[in-house]
């Protein structure tokens, strides 16, 4: 799989410009402001129908504009594709080749990628939460009925949430089948999954450093009890009545993160915190494209920031095996693909590629 353009309309602070990429490293510089998280923003959209900077899309928009436009111009399989999304703050649009989808979940799997980014510390530091987007995007990406049990949990956890707010028990037995039916699919992809990084994190972080770092699926409901979910979602049902809740679920699962058989958050330095979340990365990475049968698209924004120099310089090695790969940089180098100044882009040649 390769990336050949990215185009972009109103999106940020870009009125529009025409991105041409390359096969192998594609190094972006420019200094910070200047919409290099940007580019690599607009593609994590394109793949997964998120931002991983905002949760509004309007904020996407230029100021003083309508809309904004997003296209994506890559081959597959040996096959030209094309992808878009547009939204005009109301309404979205989204285009596949021919095809027209209505919800962003329809994007994920067309572009498969892989984002590493400064905020991705928060994988260690930060709440369950970010650990179960992490999970979700990943196998979101190979997984369609992994999408459509998610939504179908979520949304049947939603009317049995209303039910215990109004304390009524009419039709929630309905809800709750439903529910753990859903539960039991996302538990048993999450498990197999960790357990499917894990050997590819240890391989990682063997060229990084020799740190014994590990990850344990922490459902908050047993595996072992899986089968009987419903029957706990009853005998839970009057606690639950009282405060109006769902209180366990897939939706409160957790990745745990060890390092030395102690919670990584706490026992890790930060230098091995963030060495961690590189070979975890790169696990990541490895296992996409193994689900995938394609390199999936790499991007690191601010590379340099996240290791010291030593293990910098072993990431950089080890880029070349991972296909297409886009870096954002504020560092300037005679090796940069495209320079950012004043929201133009330019090549090494200095061709203007904004229009």
């Amino acid at each position: 799989m390769e990336v050949q353009e990215l185009i972009l309309r109103n999106f940020r602070n870009y009125e529009e410009v025409h991105i041409p990429l390359t096969e192998g490293v594609n190094l972006i510089q420019g200094e910070n402001g200047a919409g290099k998280t940007t580019l690599l923003e607009a593609l994590y959209l394109l793949s997964t129908g998120r931002s991983f900077v905002t949760s509004h899309l309007t904020d996407l928009i230029r100021k003083g504009s309508p809309h904004f436009y997003v296209e994506v111009r890559f081959v597959r399989d040996g096959v030209e594709q094309q992808l878009s999304i547009g939204f005009d703050g109301k309404n979205r649009r989204i285009h596949y080749n021919n095809s027209h989808f209505s919800h962003f979940s329809h994007v994920l799997g067309i572009l498969p990628s892989v984002l590493y980014s400064p905020k991705d510390s928060a994988l260690i530091t930060g709440s369950p939460q970010e650990r179960r987007r992490f999970l979700n995007i990943q196998l979101a990406q190979t997984d369609p009925l992994y999408v459509h049990h998610l939504m179908r949990y979520h949304k049947a956890m939603k009317h049995r949430n209303a039910l215990l707010k109004v304390k009524s028990e009419s039709a929630i037995e309905t809800w709750e089948q439903m529910m753990a039916e859903s539960a039991r699919y996302l538990m048993t992809k999450r498990k197999a999954l960790i357990e499917a990084l894990l050997p590819r994190l240890k391989g990682h972080l063997e060229a990084l450093a020799p740190d014994l770092f590990d990850l344990r699926y922490e459902p908050s409901i047993s595996l072992k009890k899986m089968e009987q979910i419903e029957a706990l979602y009853k005998k839970q049902r009057p606690k639950e009545l009282i405060i109006g809740m769902t209180l366990t679920g897939p939706h409160r699962d957790d990745l745990y993160i060890t390092y030395n058989r102690q919670d990584a958050k706490t026992f890790a330095s930060e230098g091995q915190k963030r060495t961690c979340i590189a070979a975890l990365k790169m696990a990541e990475w490895d296992e996409l494209a193994a689900q995938t049968n394609a390199k999936p698209l790499l991007s690191i924004d601010d590379f340099g920031v996240h290791l010291d120099p030593g293990r910098t310089a072993l990431l950089e090695e080890k880029l070349k095996d991972f296909g297409q790969v886009l870096l954002t940089s504020p560092s300037s180098s005679e090796q940069a693909t495209l320079q950012i100044t004043d929201g133009k882009i330019t090549s090494p040649s200095q061709r203007s590629c904004s229009r």
